[in-house]
Order: C-alpha cells, then sequence, then structure tokens
C-alpha cells in the first residue's frame, strides 16, 4: 500500500511539474549569415562578407577573419575564418579558397556532418578526385566536399578557384 501511496505523489507531481510554463531559450538573429536548417551559408561568392578574389585588405575590411593559421601542409598563407569554423586561402595576396569544418551548409542544405549519399542525392553530378569530391560551378570556381578520416561523415565543405588551391 505503502508503494501505491508514494507512486500517486509522484504521479501528481509530475503533472504538476509538465503544467508550469516553460521558458523558452532567447532566440540570436543570424539571418545575414544563415537560412532554414541554420548554420553559416558557404554558397558560389562565399560566406557571409568573405568573398573569392578579395585582396587581403578587403578580406580583413570584413572583420570575418582572425590570425594567420599557416602550417606546413598549406602552399598558401590561411587566415581563420570567424564566420564558421574554418579558413581562408591567401595566394598571391587574392583569396583563393574558402573552407569550412564545422558549423555550415551550402545553400542547398548539405552540411558538415552529413552522409556520402546524403552528398550525392544534393549534388548528382560530383565528380570524385584524389582528395575528395568536386562540383564544378562555374568555369572559375568549385565546391570541394572533403570526407578526411571520418569514412563516410562530411568533414569539410570547400569554395575554390578551379586553377588554385591551398593544399599540398
Amino acid at each position: 500500500m505503502k508503494w501505491l501511496v508514494v507512486s500517486a505523489v509522484l504521479l501528481l507531481l509530475t503533472a504538476c511539474e509538465s503544467s508550469a510554463p516553460q521558458v523558452a531559450p532567447p532566440v540570436t538573429d543570424v539571418s545575414a549569415t544563415s537560412g532554414a536548417g541554420g548554420g553559416a551559408v558557404l554558397d558560389a561568392r562565399g560566406i557571409g562578407a568573405v568573398r573569392l578574389g578579395m585582396t587581403v585588405a578587403e578580406l580583413e575590411a570584413t572583420g570575418e577573419v582572425g590570425g594567420d593559421v599557416t602550417r606546413p601542409e598549406f602552399s598558401c598563407s590561411i587566415r581563420e575564418l570567424k564566420t564558421a569554423q574554418g579558413w581562408v586561402g591567401l595566394q598571391d595576396g587574392v583569396v583563393v579558397e574558402i573552407r569550412v569544418e564545422a558549423g555550415g551548409r551550402t545553400p542547398e542544405g548539405l552540411r558538415i556532418g552529413d552522409s556520402r549519399a546524403r552528398m550525392h542525392e544534393v549534388y548528382p553530378g560530383v565528380e570524385q578526385y584524389p582528395h575528395g569530391f568536386i562540383r564544378q560551378l562555374d568555369a572559375e570556381t568549385g565546391y570541394k566536399f572533403f570526407f578526411e578520416n571520418a569514412g563516410d561523415t562530411l568533414t569539410g565543405i570547400g569554395l575554390v578557384r578551379a586553377d588554385r588551391g591551398c593544399l599540398t
């Protein structure tokens, strides 16, 4: 009988708690860099105010890049991207590559963490190359998709000039 009383009290308390008003977390407006589905959008031009073809001065003026993070595996200078986790590659003083490694997506909704099958569904014409997959957007630019050390999980999305790249 004692367990019946305890059960009834617990049920009553649970019912009271669930009817209490819930406080929603604050909503942050990120409309400048994200669309439906959240995450910064890497489109055919760039991400946020960062664009392929910008000079170093134009890039710095955006306020969307941090310091130099160049490492030996890069063939050009690399700046940290602030809009999403990733980097911007500069060659001869011009942005030639933008790479997102977390917190980003394409306009068509492909996002970091998606599967290879999802990539092929969103971009049926994607072609494999030695370091990942590429989809030409026009004669000068293309998306690159990377699955580095993650099997079937997308770990990076890049926007790159067709004739250049920053990884050696």
